[in-house]
């Protein structure tokens, strides 16, 4: 009897020593070094449509890349940006290397999406170059939908900022805009 007490006091303890040491969190210099974003947010993901000017431009949000397809100077436009992970507010190394990839990172709220080659210390919510992002909610024929606001500031200096919503499907996209303006000021 003793011996079967003394055993599961033994295996208790062990036991109990073995959660410990897998409930402790290890500590490491890597992992206080805060970095940005490895992906994009799941509720960000998915293919939007803005209307303009008789065209629908489509902007492609997956994990790990966008693309976009734009309607400009009567052409189609497309492109794409992987995203690549660096430190956070540390300028980018090897920006010939990785030029055309993108930094995920928030700032007041908003998912910044800044280019490889010009991210450093100070970059935030409407610095030159950036596109910020936000889900907000509107309504559409009496349901609420989710609609991808984008803030985009290319050039402060001269004003040029734009703001436009992008939807889930072509309709939405086109009710929203009928007229096609290149803008959409309203949230």
């Amino acid at each position: 009897m003793k011996f079967t007490n003394l055993m599961g006091a033994l295996l208790a303890t062990v036991s109990f020593g073995a959660a410990l040491a897998v409930a402790t969190p290890t500590t490491n210099a890597q992992a206080s070094t805060k970095m940005t974003m490895a992906s994009f947010p799941k509720k960000f993901q998915g293919t939007w449509y803005y209307y303009q000017k008789g065209h629908y431009d489509r902007y492609t949000i997956k994990a790990k890349k966008t693309s976009y397809r734009n309607f400009q100077n009567k052409k189609w436009q497309t492109g794409q940006s992987p995203v690549k992970v660096t430190q956070l507010n540390k300028a980018t190394k090897n920006t010939k290397k990785y030029k055309g990839y993108t930094v995920l990172f928030m700032s007041k709220g908003w998912l910044m999406d800044h280019p490889w080659e010009y991210y450093g210390k100070g970059i935030a919510f409407e610095t030159p170059g950036t596109e910020g992002y936000k889900i907000v909610t509107r309504h559409y024929k009496g349901k609420k939908i989710k609609s991808l606001f984008i803030d985009k500031m290319w050039n402060a200096g001269n004003g040029e900022v734009h703001l436009q919503h992008y939807y889930k499907t072509k309709a939405q996209a086109k009710a929203f805009n009928p007229t096609g303006l290149t803008e959409d000021y309203a949230d």
